[in-house]
């Protein structure tokens, strides 16, 4: 197989297993949260622009996907001290709860498959995994140019 084929498989993994989706949280949801929670993590808030730029959607989809965990009571909108015509996102109680929830589910899932894996083997296939990732994203970066 070439690997153009591997990668057609492993989508198509990802695919079967995003239908496995977690009972409560739609793996879309899953990353939304991720997002917030890491971004107001390394910067010490989160506007919407942030979140779309983590997950790499449009504003207005990430607007949407944003106002949908609100009414689910997983995020809120704070006022942003620093720009009162802004706000900031931030996790509810319950969606910081529904999201080590799913992370720990999805963890499981990861570790099942995983599970006969040396620790070597899963170090090198994450830093293979790192390297591909920062190379397609640098050469979508220059065909863009």
């Amino acid at each position: 197989m070439e690997l153009r084929d591997e990668l057609y498989e492993l989508v198509k993994a990802l695919r079967v297993l995003k239908q496995q989706r977690h009972p409560v949280l739609p793996a879309g949801t899953v990353g939304l949260l991720q997002a917030i929670d890491r971004v107001r993590s390394a910067t010490g808030g989160c506007h919407l622009k942030q979140v779309a730029a983590a997950i790499a959607l449009d504003q207005s989809t990430a607007s949407r996907a944003v106002s949908a965990a609100e009414r689910s009571g997983l995020v809120r909108r704070v006022a942003d001290p620093h720009d009162g015509r802004a706000s900031l996102l931030e996790l509810t109680d319950a969606g910081r709860t529904t999201l080590a929830d799913a992370v720990a589910w999805y963890s499981a899932l990861l570790s099942d498959a995983l599970r006969d894996w040396s620790d070597e083997d899963l170090e090198r296939f994450g830093g293979y995994l790192r390297r591909f990732t920062n190379d397609l994203h640098a050469s979508h970066l220059e065909a863009t140019r």
